[in-house]
């Protein structure tokens, strides 16, 4: 395994969690608000003159269904073989009138149908009587390209009915860790993989032939393309930062520093880049600035350091001017927050955030500010918890059995992404704030660890 410095910050804080994952154990989660859930009517993809099998459309209907149960916006209405019937009539009038939709207490209606492989489909608000047409969607036939198009229709869907950014169309760069093949060589290797945001369309990027973690997107920028991405790489011994893009298949060092390199977090502006490094002789917070053409600024810095403790995991708050981070300069690992910047070559003083929950892992700044997610140990198992920044206070967000960490918010700060953890097999969960329900996005081979949300296609 490449050397000291991996266990120094893996091992401390990721072994302080090794627990035995249970057998596909259901994991729960708690909220304290129920968030109300709008009652949406999906009806049966039609199509006499589709040009598609009666099998394909039913397989189109599956995934918008998936979009939209999972929104966090919509509790999708059981099928009703009167009210398909009715929504099979010529007249709108008929299909879409408001008396009979609110009688049932449904809030919105869609009706889907397909000619000549094309898709057309009305959205119906029930209390406004407003009817939108997403007219002319263009199907091919191949699933795989057919679900990119369904994903944009369930966010224009949600855009239409609640205002609101969906993340079906987004995609997620995880590491997956297997066994290495070659005998001369350390016994895992790792790549960076890439999935769509319900765990299909699987693709790898990286093909470094070592050990490749901790993906993390640049935000987009006009000097370069939108697919640009750092990760941690130990091909040449010992961990360094690397960027890359998804159209390459290796990545370039990207911070010249001695020593070892692991765990970065960019800014939302582009300007800063957090990393942990030993160059100091422990593992200590560094900040490297970064210029409006995105080419590395002058010399790293290092923003905090404490003797003989340990830094890890940097997240950066949305307007950049501050970093969460986990130390254990205190005793256990918890969450501190401090300045990302120094001020007159001086350092912040960390405030320490996470005073109810122990063993802090790995958090994540929500890109509207109000909320940091992370990993806590609870009754000797990690769970994800939430820190709300507004309220000063944390929140278990899941239970059961099975240890669960690395949670990564999307866009809308409404969805998590995490995962579990175990000795023989992790995989990719996803949940959202306002159902109480987190769904396994992968299964198969590998350890899939490490999840952060990459490009929206």
């Amino acid at each position: 395994m490449p050397l000291y410095f991996r266990f120094a910050i893996i091992n401390i804080f990721l072994l302080l969690f090794a627990l035995p994952l249970g057998a596909e154990e259901e994991i729960r989660v708690e909220l304290t608000t129920k968030a109300h859930l709008s009652p949406l009517y999906l009806s049966r993809i039609q199509g006499e003159h589709a040009g598609l099998e009666p099998s394909y459309l039913k397989n189109l209907h599956k995934i918008l269904h998936n979009d939209l149960h999972y929104s966090g916006y919509s509790k999708l209405e059981e099928k009703d073989e009167i009210l398909e019937k009715a929504l099979r009539h010529h007249d709108p009038n008929v299909v879409f009138n408001p008396q009979r939709w609110d009688k049932i207490g449904v809030s919105y209606v869609l009706k889907g149908n397909v000619e000549d492989k094309k898709l057309d489909l009305f959205a119906f608000n029930v209390k406004t009587g407003s009817l939108k047409k997403f007219e002319g969607i263009p199907l091919s036939g191949d699933l795989s390209l057919d679900k990119k198009q369904i994903h944009m229709l369930s966010d224009a869907i949600l855009m239409t009915l609640f205002g609101v950014e969906g993340i079906a169309n987004s995609r997620i760069l995880y590491s997956v860790q297997v066994n290495n093949p070659d005998p001369n060589l350390e016994d895992w290797k790792a790549e960076i993989w890439q999935c769509d945001y319900d765990g299909g369309g699987t693709r790898q990027v990286t093909y470094e032939h070592n050990y490749s973690i901790t993906p993390v997107l640049i935000p987009a920028h006009p000097s370069f393309s939108n697919d640009r991405f750092i990760y941690v790489n130990y091909k040449n011994g010992q961990p360094k930062i690397y960027f890359s893009s998804l159209k390459n298949r290796t990545g370039k060092p990207l911070i010249n520093l001695r020593g070892n390199q692991l765990l970065p977090s960019i800014s939302k502006q582009r300007d800063r880049l957090a990393f942990i490094s030993d160059a100091g002789g422990r593992a200590d917070l560094f900040v490297q600035n970064i210029d409006n053409k995105g080419k590395l600024e002058g010399k790293p810095n290092q923003l905090f350091s404490y003797p003989r403790s340990t830094q890890a995991s940097p997240t950066f708050s949305p307007d950049g001017s501050k970093i969460a981070f986990v130390s254990d300069k205190d005793g256990t690992p918890r969450i501190y927050i401090i300045p990302s910047f120094l001020e007159n070559n001086k350092r912040g003083n960390p405030v320490l955030i996470t005073k109810r929950s122990r063993e802090n892992t790995c958090p994540s700044w929500s890109p509207d500010g109000t909320k940091i997610a992370f990993s806590a140990k609870t009754n000797g198992v990690r769970q994800i918890w939430i820190f709300d920044c507004e309220l000063g206070e944390e929140q278990q967000l899941t239970t059961g059995p099975g240890n669960k960490e690395n949670p990564c918010w999307a866009k809308d700060s409404l969805h998590l992404v995490f995962n579990s953890t175990d000795p023989g097999c992790s995989e990719l969960y996803l949940v959202n704030l306002n159902q109480p329900e987190a769904v396994k996005i992968t299964s198969g081979s590998g350890k899939k660890h490490y999840p952060t949300w990459g490009i929206k296609e």
